[in-house]
């Protein structure tokens, strides 16, 4: 995927973060998996397809994708930008969605640790590592520590239970907007 299209992910008139920017160059390099099934991936903004309405799907920058079509994306609730944003997973059925890193950098860091399926596994407060690592896993982690001294946390579920008291409730807010929707 090429910059102007993962530009449309972000609302107009702003710059790709730059940490995803070199993630994109990163995983542009070569077709195999870095880190569990986890992919950047191109989503336009305001995209209603998962949030059933644009006002909703502008709160959220949707950035990456799981195997089964959950979605990693920057929660831009009031007073958030791209750059001071956390991360959110959005789960492909509507489950187990809740923040999961407090901005782009710790969620770098989770995807060092590698896991296959990482929003629902620190949803259900366990990283577990596949039998197989991913190809690629060991050059995105000498990448990470060579271009941002980024590594795995050693507490990843305790890392992502601190950065969610630094940002309202995403899991109340989810399940309110889930009732409402019903």
């Amino acid at each position: 995927m090429d910059h102007i299209t993962f530009q449309q992910n972000f609302p107009p008139a702003t710059d790709i973060p730059v940490l995803l920017c070199k993630l994109l160059e990163f995983q542009n390099k070569a077709t195999d998996w870095y880190s569990g099934y986890f992919e950047l991936d191109k989503w336009k903004f305001g995209n209603p397809a998962w949030f059933g309405e644009s006002s909703t799907a502008e709160q959220f920058a949707v950035f990456g994708c799981g195997p089964d079509g959950s979605l990693y994306a920057l929660w831009l609730y009031p007073g958030r930008t791209l750059d001071d944003a956390p991360v959110v997973f959005l789960g492909s059925e509507g489950t187990d969605c809740n923040l999961i890193a407090g901005d782009l950098r710790q969620f770098l860091e989770l995807l060092a640790l590698g896991a296959d399926e990482l929003g629902f596994e620190i949803n259900w407060g366990e990283i577990q590592i596949g039998n197989e690592e991913a190809p690629r896993l060991a050059e995105f982690r000498d990448w990470l520590w060579s271009s941002f001294q980024i590594r795995k946390p050693s507490n990843p579920i305790a890392a992502v239970l601190e950065s969610r008291t630094h940002h309202p409730d995403f899991e109340k807010w989810m399940a309110i907007w889930q009732e409402a929707r019903t």
